[in-house]
This record gives C-alpha cells, sequence and structure tokens, in this order.
C-alpha cells in the first residue's frame, strides 16, 4: 500500500472511531485492560528491583562497607563479592586443617590491631552488634520473643539502614528503637519502657523504625553493646545490675561510639560479652573499597560487603571462591534458570493475553463496518486498501488504549503503593517510570491492535461486495482442518513444555509449548462454539438465542471465549504451582503439638509452680497432661545436664534398601529415579504417616499425654501403659512385640563412658494424628531401662486456641519463677502469603474474564440490535432484552473459564516440573523415604469456584447493568 493510502485508511479509520464512540470506547478498553496490567507489572517491578547502591543502603545506610568477624578470626577466608549469598567458606585442605604460620600470628592479635592491619588506612568503624538469636522482653500484655541488634543509629554512617516512622534517635544510654512489627505485637507505644528477660535495666523506647527490606521485623535496636551487654549480664546471673554500673551507660567497650585508633581504625576491645563482631566502615571522603581490599580483609578472616564491589562486581575469574567451591555458580545458574522459566512463561501468557482480549472488538468492529468497506470496494478499491482501512482501526484504537492503559497501570500502582509494599513485606526503592519500558508498552499496544486486527482485515477483504453492501454477512462452518490443527498444536504443545521442563533451554521450551498448547485450544475454540451451539434446542427462550447468536457469529465469539480463556488459564497456572509450593511447605513443617495446644517446657524442676502460673494466666485450658522427656546418661544430677541420648532403632526387616542405621540413626543417599522406584514397589520405604516425625524424643506419660499430646484414643494403647509397653506410632520400631532402644553415652563417667548399647522392652504400635515422639513408655518401664529424665513439660488441649495476648501473659507469668522455662502455642503452619495471592489472582481473573464477556456483550448487544427490534415487534417482554444480554455473557464467560481451567494445567505442570530439579532423596527417622520434591496438589474448590462462579458472576452483572425496556427500532436491511 502506497503512503497516501495508508494516510487515506488511517483518517479514514480515526472518523469512523469518532463517529463509532461507544463501539470504540469499548475497543480501547479491551487493549487497555491486559496493557494496564502489564504497565503496573512493570512500575512494581523496576520499584522493587533495588539497584546496587540501594541494596548496600540496607545492608550498610551510608558506610562505604560492612565488615564482620569470621568463624575464625586469623585464618584466611574466602567470600563471594555478595557476602549475603555465600559467607565464610574457608579454604580447608582437610577435614580439620592447620593454620599457617602466618594465620596463626594472625589469630593471636588482638581484635583492634586485626582490624587496623586488614582495613585500609583512615577507615572509621562504627560498631555493630548483629541481630542474632531471639531474646525475651516485657510487653504490654506480658512477654514475648523479640531481636535484638545494636548499632548508633544516629550516626550518619548508619543513615539508610532503617526508617524513622516516629519518635528521635535514641541518644542516652538505655534508650532504643522498637520496630512497628513489635509494637503493634506488643501493645506498646513509644515513651513507654521494656525490659529483656533476666534484667531489671528499664529499656525506653524513643523511637519507631522500620527496616525498608522486611516490614515484618520484631526487633529492638539500642546502642552498640548495651543490648548485648545487658543479655550477657543477665546470662550470667548478673541481673542488669553489671551494664548499670558503668559509668558512661554501656555495657562494653563497644558502645563509646567511633573513635581513632592507629591507622585510623577505632573497634571494640576484645574480651567481654558485649565485644562488637560487626562494623560499619566509612573511608576518607567515601573512597571506593575496593576487591583488593576485600581480599586482604579476607587473609585476617573478615568477611565483608562492600559498596563499590556490589556495584561493580569483579568477574569470575577473580573471585578465588568460585574455583574452590564450584558447585557455587551451578547452583545459581539452576536458580537461575528455574526463575528464567517460570517469569518468561508467565510474561508469554500475558502477551498472548493481550492479543486474543482485542480480536472480539476489532472483530465486531469489522462486521458493523462492512457496509462502509462494501463502498470502498465498489468505489475502486482493492483488497489491500480494505486491509488497511481495518489495520488502520488497530493503530488508532491500539494508541490509544495503550495510552490510556499506561497511564492508569502507573496511577494505580502511585495509588497501591503502601498497600503493596504491605504485603510484599518490604518497601520501593522508589516509585520508578522507566521511559525505555513505557515507549515499548505503547509499541506492545499499537502491536497488539494491529494483530488483534489482522483475522478482521482478511475476513473484510474477502467479504463480497453486494452482501456488504446490503448489511448482510455469510456465516460458515468452522474449517475442519483448522480444528485438527489446533487439537495437534495443544498436544504438541503440551509434550514441547513437559520435555522442555528437563532439557535444553527451560525458560524458552517451557514458555513456547505453554503458548503453542493454548493456541491450539484458541484454534478449536470455533468449532466448541458450534457444539455448544447444538444444545440450544434444549434451553428456554434467553438462552437459546445467546447460544444461537454466539453459533452464528463465531467470529465474534471465538476471540471472546479466546480471551477468558487466557486470562482463566494463567490464573490456574499460578494457583495450582502456588498450591503446589503451599502443599511442599506444610509438609515440611514440624509442629510442636496437636493445633491449639498450649506447651510449658521446663527444664528447672520447678514444674508445679510454673504449671499453676500458665492456668492461672489462660483461662480454659482444660485438662492437663504432664510428660518427661527422657535421655540416657547425665553429666550431673540436674534436670538439662544430658551427656547421653535414647533413641528407636527400625527393625532390621523393616529397613528400606539403601539405608544405615548406627546407633538409631538412619542415613544414606538415593538418586531421585532410584527413590521414586523404591516408593513405588517397597512398602518399607513409604512414609506410614501423613506427617513426619517432628522429634526424636521418647517421653513418659499416660493417657491424657496421649490424647492432649498426639490425639490418641485407643484404648489399646492405654491398656499397654498400664501393662508396662511402649507405646509407639510406626510398625517400623516394632519386631515380634519388642521394641528395640538404642542408648548412647558420650562424655559421661561411669563404667560405661562412651559406649553405646541396645535394650529390648516390650512395646505395641497404634496410629496417632500427629507423630510428635518416637514412643511413650510408662514411667516403671523408662526407670528400669536406665533413662533419665532431661525436660518436665507439660501439655494443655484447650477448647479454643488461646489468642497472642494470653501467650504473652502466660510467658511472662513463668518467666518470674524461672528464666528457663518457655510456653507456647501450636498455631499450625501459618501460609499468611497463599490467602493474599488466591484472593489477587481471583480478582484479577474475574475482572479480566468479566471484562472481557462484558465487552463482547456490549459489542453483541450494539451487533444485535436488529433482532432486538424483531423482539419488541413481537411482542416480547421488556425483560427478555435484560436476560439475553445476561446470558450472551455468561455464555462466553462459562466456555472460556472452562477450557481455560484445562489450558492452565500445562504451564502448572510444567513449572511444577522445573522447581523440582536438583532435589535429592533423604530418609525421616524411621527410615522412609522423603523425595524433597514439590508435589503437584491441584485446588479443586479454587478452580471449581472459578469454572462456576466466573460465568455466574458475568450473568449477573450483564443481567443487572442492561436495561429492560426494549424500544421499536427500524430494522436494517
Amino acid at each position: 500500500m502506497k503512503l497516501s493510502a495508508l494516510r487515506v485508511a488511517l483518517r479514514i479509520a480515526r472518523r469512523d472511531a469518532l463517529r463509532a464512540k461507544g463501539r470504540s470506547a469499548l475497543v480501547v478498553a479491551m487493549i487497555a485492560i491486559p496493557v494496564l496490567g502489564v504497565t503496573a507489572a512493570d512500575v512494581t517491578a523496576r520499584s522493587t528491583s533495588l539497584s546496587a547502591q540501594e541494596v548496600a543502603t540496607r545492608k550498610m545506610g551510608a558506610a562505604d562497607a560492612y565488615v564482620s568477624v569470621g568463624s575464625r578470626p586469623g585464618w584466611r577466608l574466602e567470600q563471594t563479592p555478595d557476602p549475603t549469598i555465600s559467607i565464610d567458606y574457608l579454604s580447608e585442605k582437610g577435614p580439620q586443617p592447620k593454620p599457617t604460620a602466618e594465620e596463626a600470628a594472625r589469630a593471636k592479635m588482638p581484635l583492634d590491631q586485626l582490624l587496623n592491619a586488614a582495613l585500609p588506612t583512615g577507615a572509621r568503624l562504627l560498631p555493630v552488634d548483629p541481630p542474632g538469636g531471639m531474646a525475651t522482653t516485657s510487653t504490654s500484655y506480658g512477654q514475648d520473643r523479640v531481636e535484638t541488634e545494636g548499632v548508633d543509629l544516629a550516626d550518619p554512617a548508619a543513615s539508610g539502614l532503617v526508617t524513622l516512622r516516629q519518635g528521635a534517635w535514641p541518644k542516652a544510654p538505655y534508650e532504643i528503637s522498637a520496630t512497628s512489627a513489635f509494637l503493634a505485637k506488643s501493645g506498646l507505644k513509644v515513651g513507654q519502657t521494656t525490659t529483656l528477660q533476666g534484667t531489671t535495666q528499664a529499656l525506653t523506647i524513643t523511637a519507631e523504625i522500620e527496616f525498608p527490606g522486611d516490614l515484618s521485623t520484631v526487633r529492638l535496636v539500642g546502642r552498640p553493646g548495651e543490648l548485648a551487654g545487658l543479655l550477657a549480664a543477665g546470662a550470667a546471673g548478673k541481673g542488669g545490675s553489671a551494664a548499670a554500673q558503668s559509668p558512661n551507660g554501656s555495657a562494653s567497650p563497644t558502645a563509646s561510639g567511633p573513635g581513632g585508633g592507629a591507622g585510623g581504625n577505632a573497634a571494640a576491645a576484645p574480651g567481654g560479652d558485649g565485644a562488637a563482631q560487626a562494623w560499619l566502615v566509612a573511608l576518607p571522603g567515601h573512597a571506593a573499597f575496593s576487591w583488593s581490599q576485600v581480599q586482604q580483609a579476607n587473609s585476617y578472616g573478615l568477611m565483608v560487603a562492600s559498596r563499590a564491589v556490589l556495584a561493580d562486581p569483579p568477574p569470575q575469574s577473580a573471585v578465588p571462591i568460585y574455583r574452590t567451591q564450584p558447585g557455587l555458580l551451578n547452583d545459581s545458574g539452576l536458580m537461575s534458570s528455574k526463575t528464567e522459566t517460570i517469569l518468561g512463561t508467565v510474561v508469554g501468557m500475558a502477551l498472548l493475553e493481550i492479543v486474543l482480549l482485542a480480536g472480539p472488538a476489532f472483530a465486531v468492529g469489522a462486521r458493523r463496518s462492512r457496509r462502509q468497506l462494501g463502498l470502498i470496494a465498489a468505489g475502486g478499491g482493492d483488497r489491500a486498501h480494505i486491509r488497511g482501512v481495518v489495520l488502520g482501526g488497530g493503530v488508532v484504537l491500539g494508541v490509544a488504549g495503550a495510552g490510556v492503559g499506561m497511564v492508569l497501570g502507573a496511577v494505580a500502582v502511585a495509588l497501591g503503593r503502601n498497600w503493596l509494599e504491605t504485603k510484599a513485606g518490604s518497601r520501593f526503592g522508589g516509585f520508578v517510570l522507566a521511559p525505555g519500558d513505557l515507549v515499548a508498552v505503547v509499541a506492545l499496544g499499537v502491536v497488539t491492535g494491529m494483530l488483534a486486527a489482522i483475522v478482521p482485515a482478511i475476513q473484510a477483504a474477502r467479504q463480497n461486495v453486494v452482501l456488504a453492501l446490503t448489511g448482510r454477512g455469510k456465516t460458515r462452518p468452522p474449517a475442519k482442518w483448522f480444528t485438527l490443527l489446533g487439537i495437534v498444536a495443544f498436544a504438541g504443545g503440551t509434550a514441547l513444555a513437559l520435555l522442555g521442563a528437563v532439557a535444553g533451554e527451560r525458560s524458552r521450551v517451557v514458555m513456547a509449548g505453554s503458548m503453542l498448547a493454548e493456541l491450539g485450544l484458541v484454534a478449536c475454540t470455533p468449532f466448541l462454539v458450534s457444539l455448544f451451539g447444538r444444545l440450544s434446542p434444549l434451553l428456554p427462550l434467553g438462552p437459546r438465542l445467546a447460544l444461537r447468536d454466539a453459533t452464528r457469529n463465531r467470529g465474534r465469539t471465538a476471540p471472546a471465549v479466546a480471551a477468558v480463556l487466557a486470562a482463566v488459564a494463567g490464573a490456574v497456572a499460578v494457583l495450582i504451582f502456588q498450591s503446589s509450593s503451599d502443599a511442599a511447605s506444610r509438609a515440611n513443617y514440624a509442629p510442636s503439638a496437636l493445633p491449639g495446644a498450649v506447651t510449658l517446657i521446663d527444664h528447672s524442676g520447678r514444674a508445679d509452680s510454673l504449671r499453676s502460673a500458665v492456668e492461672q494466666s489462660i483461662p480454659g485450658l482444660g485438662r492437663r497432661a504432664d510428660l518427661q522427656e527422657l535421655t540416657y546418661g547425665k553429666c550431673d544430677g540436674t534436670p538439662g545436664g544430658s551427656c547421653g541420648s535414647a533413641s528407636l532403632k527400625v527393625a532390621d526387616a523393616a529397613m528400606c534398601p539403601g539405608t544405615e542405621q548406627t546407633n538409631g540413626y538412619i542415613s544414606g543417599t538415593l538418586p531421585t529415579d532410584e527413590a521414586k522406584r523404591l516408593l513405588a514397589t517397597d512398602p518399607r520405604c513409604r512414609p506410614s504417616r501423613a506427617v513426619s516425625t517432628a522429634m526424636d524424643s521418647l517421653i513418659t506419660g499416660d493417657a491424657t499425654v496421649l490424647h492432649n499430646l498426639l490425639g490418641v484414643d485407643d484404648p489399646a494403647a492405654v491398656r499397654a501403659l498400664a501393662a508396662g509397653k511402649a507405646v509407639v506410632f510406626d510398625p517400623r520400631f516394632l519386631n515380634n512385640g519388642r521394641v528395640t532402644l538404642a542408648l548412647i553415652r558420650f562424655g559421661a563417667t561411669g563404667p560405661e563412658g562412651n559406649k553405646s548399647s541396645t535394650l529390648d522392652v516390650p512395646g505395641v504400635a497404634v496410629d496417632a494424628k500427629l507423630p510428635f515422639v518416637q514412643a511413650v513408655l510408662p514411667a516403671s518401664l523408662a526407670a528400669s531401662s536406665g533413662l533419665t529424665v532431661e525436660a518436665d513439660d507439660s501439655v494443655w488441649l484447650p477448647a479454643a486456641v488461646p489468642s497472642s495476648a494470653d501467650e504473652q501473659r502466660a510467658s511472662a507469668a513463668v518467666a518470674r519463677i524461672n528464666d528457663n522455662a518457655a510456653v507456647s502455642v501450636e498455631r499450625g503452619y501459618q501460609a499468611s502469603n497463599r490467602s493474599a495471592i488466591v484472593l489477587g489472582l481471583a480478582v484479577i481473573a474475574s475482572v479480566v474474564a468479566v471484562a472481557a464477556a462484558g465487552i463482547a456483550t456490549g459489542l453483541a448487544s450494539a451487533d444485535s440490535q436488529g433482532d432486538l427490534a424483531t423482539l419488541a415487534a413481537v411482542g416480547a417482554a421488556p425483560g427478555i432484552r435484560r436476560r439475553l444480554s445476561g446470558f450472551q455473557c455468561g455464555v462466553i464467560a462459562a466456555m472460556g473459564a472452562v477450557m481455560g481451567v484445562l489450558a492452565g494445567f500445562v504451564p502448572a505442570v510444567a513449572i511444577q516440573r522445573v522447581q523440582n530439579l536438583g532435589t535429592m532423596a533423604s530418609f525421616d527417622t524411621s527410615g522412609a523415604i522423603e523425595l524433597g520434591t514439590q508435589p503437584l496438589v491441584v485446588p479443586w474448590t479454587d478452580l471449581v469456584l472459578m469454572a462456576v462462579g466466573l460465568p455466574l458472576l458475568a450473568w449477573l452483572l450483564a443481567a443487572g447493568l442492561t436495561r429492560s425496556r426494549l424500544g421499536l427500532t427500524r430494522r436494517s436491511g
């Protein structure tokens, strides 16, 4: 087509779009909806993708490096450029490497001298007490667990580590900052105080803060050395007095802050529990901490995260650890391949969604303009000119739709930024609008419009001129070869996606196979629509008219059905993948008791008073079950002084092939394929319980323990305990009515020393809801077997799960009696993000599918004015139009939803197979095989709701928004 003809085609398309504003608005909306999603996803991804400088700021604030001491100061170590990926890899030449003379000399150096020698001259150090284990602190309800950290947040070097939400930075002794998550959970506010367990020093909260990279962090941040010193003093039985005696409020020399030393370095003096083990490093003039300087620090046993190295990593050949630990690169490549596969499949299907979503609009637009196109042909225009006019409409409306969608997508992210950050658990690096991406989105909209208009353009160019001038069209049945091609494409795409998940360029092959399978279903859509049409004689008037209209106008119906198909298929794929991931996490979760159970663990021997404190703090606990954890061998006579172990031994005849058992501990490795074969053919290798054993322990107890802890109400188990028999929960431990105990003493005094032995005792096997322990022994049998008490515990199983406030009150009451006792409530596996993901997917799929069906219904309504006029002329009831529109929309949504559910299985299965690459089989405590792979779990309830609920929702919306009053109009043609 010549340039002048192209300009004419675009002008005609623009005027036609302005003349038919309603139809044009629907087309623009059809294109804008997916473009909005792509724009929102791009802006969100760009905003959450942190630059190297932003990553460094969240790690080290405004400092130039973050330095920490390795496991063996003075010994040479190796690290990756980003030490958070893999840290503290030592250059070991054997199981027990001997230090070189240089390393031995450095290991004897005082810490401040080591730092001066290892770090660049002139470096200023800000001590940091890194967050480690959990501490217990007071709350407005009682007590709760919290992380602690020490760093001077007011120092310029720490700027950017956290965000100040309220209050002021701590400046005086024992002033602290608390994260928003801790304040929300504890009920405390800025200005109030909290006290660490085992101390008497009140800590004043002066600031509410948040860590931008983890909004859910429950943490207290004090000045360097203060909290660590308090905890160390409390652990030593000194309470908070030792720290309080420090004249400057510091519990250790680290709290003195930055200062000068030899070579310009300042660090905590070694010695004392509060000594710093990490520092923020500020170089003069913010000079770069180079990779060579990082390696220099490594030679002294220090790990370094350098701002300059993170921004400009060295080549892999310059990183020694990649040569000594080549698996790091392989693991990174595997994870990258998995990520590319998943993201590539999702992106590819999203692009296909855009093309399909715009198709029905242009099909109807060409149908409504066929008289105008016939006039062009009658006036001497050839087929190229007609195609150009239709394609010109695609360009004009594509630009408009892309522009609207791009603006709305960016605005949606801006308005929903706080919600998105809260759901993701981290803040954006910034609100990023990438010009190149936005130009690509506009181009995508234009290309989408043209691609969606190609088929209608070809069909318009082939139409009969006489029929076009009279406004009539001719409906042809779907070509059989096209349907067969669709079947072949679906089968071939499915095979390609599944084979691509285990070989070759995984991301490209899986994406191509998934898209090909979906396109195959799309090609079958016209044939399937005609099959649905055969059901029309069996239906009442409203659905019968809707089905006949859908069948007669397959050029409009099939693309609309394909659009719904694509939306539902993408949602189904992610739903299945997410459900499978959730099932794997749930299977790996090791509960400590039955859901809702309250557990008291005591190693002090003061169980009676502790139990009373718990029962007074939490009302309605019900009957208490008292039990004792058992061990073998004691270092001394105090509880918890274990120098041995006791466990059950699997019967030799019940051992899975390929396993070895030593003193009750089972080991072995199997290739995944061999493990699958054994699971299918050998019963000894199959798990006998749905939940793996969470504790490898033996306990004593009675029938109440069986009920409260294990959910066992079997009279046979109660009789066995009364008869002095052990009760086990896996038949592998039972051999001819006997159970073998594997007993080990290591480092204990006495005639047995470090020897191991076995002991056979009578036992029975019963079923338990959740087998938390290996066996329950009667007290008499435990005593006669030489077993001793390691912990004195209690379990309650209340009718209702206690609240977090109840748990905190009980923890505080118990801590006042014994600091080492602990109270916990088993709340089960918490799939906190799945509900949000499922809800989000359901909303997105519903919006896209209903929008596609609704817009297509609106176009169908505009295209069916003649039929509606005929209905009015013959006296149709006013509600017939409402029901007709509802069923038109419902039919499109129903066909698309059903086929979308089927299409979504292909990428879901392929992605799941990619996720399982590189997994290894292992064995649980009973010798059963654990594959460690992610199972394929289908959320049938969600899929049924989607397949049934979407059509119902579409029907209700269309019927509710359509005017019921019919008007007599002149039939055209």
